[in-house]
């Protein structure tokens, strides 16, 4: 089918199938920022505002989104080198590790933001509740959006310092009923039906002792931004599935049905012949190259006991 979807004010003209997700339709028009995580939306990777709502790409077929506004992080500055406050905040306060899910977090916190400009930490993490992150955590990506909302506000913020480095001394001794060599205790009571219920008791851990008077240093326990931090804000490509190249070939691998053989002859006329094919690639037209399987990166350490292309195959 033929469609038109308005992405980041835009309209742009889509052939895609009934069954396909808007997901696909957006990264295949470069719109690289929206991830993929998931088929079912656990992830909530591929969120992206749709009628200023955030919804996920990865279960909204194509045709649904059709006519409504789209939104994403590429369409939060026009100009090259302008951040978003939200984008601003988030490289500030280094709520960006792997960037993966951040253009999703950032979407959330537009849409927040575009509704309660001053939230609670419980509205943040709400907020955030549909998005799983699991390098960069969430204290980082809460403390951004506080920020973010304040900038948006239009209130004059100090530069960025950084958390309040204490040093934590544990001095806490096991009591004897901490024992890890005594035998829990799992006469708890009966449960309706009979079953048996464990007693379980935890003791928090709040004796610590903070003092103060750490000497300063030039580097260390300094905020530093994140070298690829913009980047990453912006939902520029940074990952393998993100490489475009224009015009690029796709290979398709055709394996031998024997476990141990030799090729004795190859016959390619036909598949040359095929619409769309560029080569065939074997033994006959190409040098052997030599590796070693040992999975390591180039430099390939040796012993080089793997051949490509030869006219063994195992």
């Amino acid at each position: 089918m033929h469609i038109s979807l308005n992405i980041n004010g835009s309209d742009y003209p889509v052939a895609a199938s009934p069954t396909s997700t808007l997901m696909t339709a957006l990264r295949q028009l470069g719109y690289f920022s929206v991830r993929f995580g998931s088929d079912d939306g656990t992830t909530g990777a591929a969120a992206v505002l749709v009628d200023g709502k955030l919804v996920n790409s990865d279960t909204l077929l194509v045709g649904q989104a059709t006519g409504k506004p789209i939104e994403t992080v590429e369409g939060f500055t026009q100009a090259v080198g302008e951040l978003h406050p939200i984008q601003k905040a988030f490289i500030e306060t280094g709520a960006i590790q792997s960037g993966y899910s951040t253009p999703a977090m950032m979407l959330a916190a537009k849409a927040l933001l575009a509704q309660n400009p001053n939230p609670t930490e419980s509205d943040i993490r709400d907020a955030l509740s549909g998005i799983l992150c699991r390098e960069t955590g969430y204290v980082k990506p809460v403390e951004a959006i506080f920020r973010a909302a304040a900038y948006l506000r239009g209130e004059e913020l100090p530069p960025y310092d950084g958390p309040q480095i204490v040093d934590a001394t544990y001095f806490a001794e096991m009591p004897p009923a901490d024992d890890p060599d005594k035998t829990p205790d799992f006469s708890g009571g009966q449960a309706p039906g009979g079953n048996l219920q464990p007693s379980v008791s935890t003791k928090p851990q709040t004796d610590i002792q903070l003092t103060s008077g750490i000497p300063e240093t030039a580097v260390v326990g300094k905020p530093e931004t994140k070298v690829d931090a913009v980047k990453l804000a912006k939902g520029n490509p940074a990952f393998v599935d993100d490489i475009d190249m224009r015009g690029m070939l796709y290979a398709k691998l055709l394996t031998s049905p024997h476990a141990h053989a030799r090729i004795v002859d190859i016959d390619d006329s036909a598949a040359t012949g095929l619409p769309g094919v560029r080569a065939v690639i074997h033994y006959k037209n190409v040098e052997r190259v030599k590796y070693a399987s040992g999975g390591q990166s180039y430099p390939n350490p040796p012993p080089h006991d793997q051949v490509s292309f030869d006219n063994k195959v195992r």
